[in-house]
C-alpha cells in the first residue's frame, strides 16, 4: 500500500505550498495528491479553494489573481505558528521542485466547463513536458472534467473523487474511463473495494488520519491511503513510501 500526503501534509505543514511538499519529502514520501486551479493569468496553481481567504492573509477568488499575485501572499494561516510565510506556487515549480516524485493526484475541483478545458489541457501539456504519463492521475468529484480529459488527453489516467454519499462510483468510473476510484474512506467496504479491483481499478482512500482505520484499510486492500499526518501513520504501517 502506498501513503500520499494530502495536499502535502495539511495537518503538520502549510497545505499546498512548497514548504508542505519539501517537508514531505524530508519524511521519504514521494506520493501527493495536491489541487489544481486557474490563476487570473491562465497559470495553474496548487490551492484547494476557489478564495484565498481560508488559508493566506489575502481576499478574492483565484481566477481574479494572477500568479505574482498569488506567490506574495502569506498561505500559512491555518498554521499560524509556521516560521516563514509561503506563497500559492504554480504546479510547474512544484513539479520541478520535485525529481523523484514517483506518484501524484491532481484533483480538480467544480468549475465552468471553459475554466475545466483549460486546466486539462494545462495538465495534459505539463504531464507531457515532465514525462509523468506513468506517475499523474488527474482526478475530479466533476465528471465534466473526467469527460474533457478522456476527449483531449485519453492517454493521461483519471480518476473519479467519490464523495461519501456518491451513488455508482464505480458505474461512474466505467463511463469516464478512470483507472483510479478515490473514495471517502468512510464510503470503503471490503467489497467495494473487490468489485473495484475486479473492474481493474486502483483504489484510494481519503481523508484517512486514524491508525486504526489506516490499518483496516490496509488490511481490506486498498491501494492507497491518502492522509493529512504522514508523519503518524508511518510510524504503525508497513507502507511504500518512496
Amino acid at each position: 500500500m502506498i501513503l500520499i500526503g494530502h495536499r502535502g501534509a495539511r495537518k503538520e505543514a502549510p497545505e499546498n505550498t512548497q514548504a508542505g511538499f519539501h517537508h514531505l519529502r524530508q519524511l521519504g514520501i514521494n506520493h501527493v495528491e495536491l489541487d489544481v486551479r486557474l490563476s487570473k493569468d491562465g497559470k495553474l496553481v496548487v490551492l484547494h479553494d476557489a478564495t484565498v481567504n481560508r488559508t493566506t492573509n489575502g481576499k478574492g477568488k483565484v481566477l481574479e489573481l494572477d500568479t505574482h499575485q498569488l506567490q506574495q501572499l502569506d498561505a500559512t494561516l491555518p498554521l499560524p505558528n509556521w516560521p516563514e510565510p509561503c506563497g500559492v506556487p504554480e504546479l510547474e515549480q512544484v513539479i520541478a521542485k520535485w525529481p523523484d516524485l514517483k506518484s501524484i493526484q491532481l484533483e480538480v475541483k467544480t468549475a465552468d466547463k471553459a475554466i475545466l478545458e483549460r486546466i486539462g489541457r494545462g495538465l495534459a501539456t505539463l504531464i507531457d513536458r515532465f514525462t509523468l504519463l506513468n506517475n499523474a492521475v488527474v482526478t475530479s468529484s466533476d465528471q465534466n472534467l473526467l469527460s474533457i480529459m478522456h476527449r483531449i488527453a485519453p492517454q493521461v489516467r483519471r480518476g473519479f473523487v467519490a464523495e461519501r454519499f456518491t451513488r455508482d462510483p464505480l458505474e461512474v468510473c466505467l463511463n469516464h474511463h478512470c483507472s483510479h476510484l478515490v473514495i471517502n474512506h468512510h464510503r470503503c467496504t471490503p467489497g467495494m473495494i473487490d468489485a473495484a479491483h475486479d473492474l481493474g481499478l486502483k483504489v484510494s482512500t481519503w481523508t484517512v488520519n486514524e491508525v486504526n482505520a489506516a490499518r483496516r484499510l490496509q488490511h481490506w486492500g486498498v491501494d492507497s491511503i491518502i492522509t493529512d499526518v504522514p508523519s503518524l501513520l508511518l510510524k504503525h504501517l508497513h507502507v511504500d513510501a518512496e
